[in-house]
């Protein structure tokens, strides 16, 4: 099996530097143009499923880069809940809490600020990751966030990578086989721009 990771578009939060958590943000106009460059990529790909994200930027994408009937949106590919800290700029966050939010948001762990730990996150990746291992799909794609991406790489590797080493951008996409009981990177980040 081949699950294609598509990374939503720029999205309103993304453009202000907030904290997007759960918080229903849509795409700017660079989102949208992001999310028809990812279409150009997907162009002549056929998925025998397609999920996307239950939130806008990534349905927006979809319904942008892939337009289909039969998706799947499932809360499981959801961003990170970042709790009380949705919707905030990143710059208040750091002057409020000072260095044990700077500590939380390099380890990508929300609990303190009534989010999602990291760990709750990696189990819903997880969660998703058992319901492919027993599908009978040969080609899925996954329209998600960033934080989603970078953490599946986490999940598959056993190690945690430190945030900001992989850089998984805005319409790009990534691809991740699973073979003989085992997931396996194919492609990081790719965004057809070189």
């Amino acid at each position: 099996m081949k699950l294609y990771l598509i990374r939503h578009g720029q999205s309103e939060a993304n453009l202000h530097k907030l904290h997007a958590g759960w918080g229903q943000f849509p795409l700017t106009e660079k989102g949208r143009e992001d999310a028809c460059r990812a279409g150009k990529i997907l162009e002549g790909l056929t998925f025998d499923k397609v999920y996307s994200s239950d939130l806008i930027r990534a349905i927006e994408t979809q319904e942008i880069a892939y337009p289909c009937e039969n998706v799947e949106r499932i809360p499981l590919i959801r961003e990170i809940n970042a709790g009380s800290l949705a919707g905030r700029a990143f710059t208040e966050c750091l002057e409020e809490y000072g260095e044990p939010y700077a500590n939380h948001r390099r380890l990508f762990d929300y609990a303190a600020y009534d989010g999602e730990s990291y760990d709750e996150l990696c189990s819903r990746i997880r969660a998703f990751l058992d319901i492919l291992e027993q599908s009978p799909y040969e080609k899925v794609a996954a329209f998600c966030h960033g934080g989603i991406i970078t953490t599946l790489l986490d999940v598959i590797t056993g190690e945690r990578h430190e945030r900001g080493r992989f850089v998984c951008e805005n319409g790009s996409l990534s691809v991740f086989e699973y073979k003989e009981g085992k997931w396996k990177l194919r492609l990081w980040n790719y965004t057809g721009i070189i």
